[in-house]
């Protein structure tokens, strides 16, 4: 016997699956297509080339910690995207992706600007110091004729063109390559300068400059007691005195060899000597080219003996000897500084000077009088910037060829 209502109660039941199966298939269809958010299908390209400009204006030099977090955070983005875009139902929400993405966009920003505001810091720095180099260049070439720069010519002319190059580059923004330039500059000038010092610094030591005045003093009070002539060659100054008496009677101006400013040491250096001496021959017409002239007695035996022991030192080269044919000379026409290792005096002045000295009148030829003289003036510069040069060691954009990591 059949239960009544059992055949309703089975209707309903199916009717009740085939419902729920219809809700579950609607589900699972329409699922697919519809999320809370919608991510951005392709990873938004601006913080890439954001990073690429970062990198590009050489700020992981100068802030390597912070570009390296900054590049750091945007591959933790990008991979957090792809897993997230690749999932049918995203973690992430459209928001939180947002708010990730402006908050690299700003730290990247705030980065590039700093890094640039380092980059014209650099530049000017660089500038300034390609300046003080040009500057000192300038002033080594100011004492050619005065120091002896006949073999240092050429390393000037090249350090010379460094600079210039540092500086072409530097105006074109090719900040990376300047560092290396003036560091060649550098290199080329750092020997010409520890040369030029050590022979410059006998006019600030006080020893050499009291034998100077010993000279001066000694010879004047002979003057003074014969009533004779002393003649006086002041190479710093580049000034010739007459006395007479021991006083003061005329001053000229005058020029020296090539290498004038440095003590004669052998033949050929172009140096004017120093000591005292005499005057041997007064010499005109053919018997000199330079107008007139007056012949000293050098080498003295006070400069053989010291020939003889810078010989033996090795400080001279083997083929060289002391030297002569010390005068006091006038000029061949309009030409000047052409003498080697001579004094030379305007031909006016020979004129008058040539009837008035006799033979045997002492010559004193000095460095320097006072420690304050142009040679010391002119070292003063030139030795600070040589001991407190600064060392090019900024870090430069694009030194290296790398790429950011992707």
């Amino acid at each position: 016997m059949v239960e009544r209502g059992s055949g309703r109660s089975f209707a309903k039941r199916s009717s009740i699956w085939l419902a729920t199966g219809a809700l579950f298939l609607l589900i699972s269809l329409g699922l697919p297509w519809w999320r809370p958010s919608t991510l951005p299908e392709t990873f938004p390209p601006n913080v890439e080339q954001l990073d690429r400009q970062i990198w590009a204006a050489g700020v992981a030099d100068h802030f390597p910690t912070q570009y390296a977090a900054f590049h750091q955070q945007v591959s933790d983005l990008r991979q957090h995207w792809r897993v997230e875009i690749s999932q049918w139902w995203p973690s992430w929400t459209v928001e939180e992706f947002d708010q990730s993405y402006n908050q690299l966009m700003n730290s990247g920003s705030t980065l590039l600007a700093a890094g640039e505001k380092k980059k014209r810091s650099q530049q000017s720095r660089l500038r300034e110091i390609l300046a003080q180099e040009q500057a000192q260049l300038a002033r080594l070439r100011n004492l050619n004729g005065l120091f002896d720069l006949r073999g240092k010519r050429t390393a000037l002319s090249r350090a010379e063109s460094f600079l210039s190059q540092g500086l072409i580059h530097l105006n074109h923004g090719r900040v990376e390559s300047v560092p290396r330039l003036l560091a060649e500059a550098q290199t080329t000038m750092d020997p010409i300068e520890t040369t030029l010092i050590q022979q410059m610094s006998r006019y600030t030591d006080s020893q050499n400059i009291a034998q100077w005045n010993r000279w001066i003093t000694d010879a004047l009070a002979e003057s003074r007691t014969t009533g004779g002539l002393v003649l006086v060659v002041e190479k710093a100054a580049q000034e010739f005195r007459l006395y007479q008496k021991g006083l003061l009677r005329r001053r000229f101006p005058t020029d020296l060899g090539y290498s004038g400013l440095q003590d004669k040491l052998y033949e050929g250096d172009g140096a004017t000597p120093e000591g005292i001496f005499q005057i041997i021959r007064k010499k005109q017409g053919g018997e000199t080219k330079f107008y007139k002239a007056f012949m000293l007695d050098f080498p003295t035996p006070l400069h053989e003996r010291r020939f003889r022991l810078a010989k033996a030192k090795g400080l001279i080269p083997g083929n060289r000897g002391i030297g002569g044919l010390i005068e006091i000379h006038g000029q061949r026409s309009a030409q000047r500084d052409l003498t080697n290792g001579c004094v030379a005096l305007d031909n006016a002045i020979m004129d008058l000077l040539f009837p008035l000295v006799p033979l045997k009148t002492p010559v004193v030829i000095v460095g320097a009088l006072d420690p304050r003289n142009s040679v010391s003036e002119a070292l003063t510069p030139i030795q600070r910037h040589h001991m407190h040069r600064e060392s090019v060691n900024f870090p430069t954009v694009m030194t290296l060829s790398r790429a950011p990591v992707q």
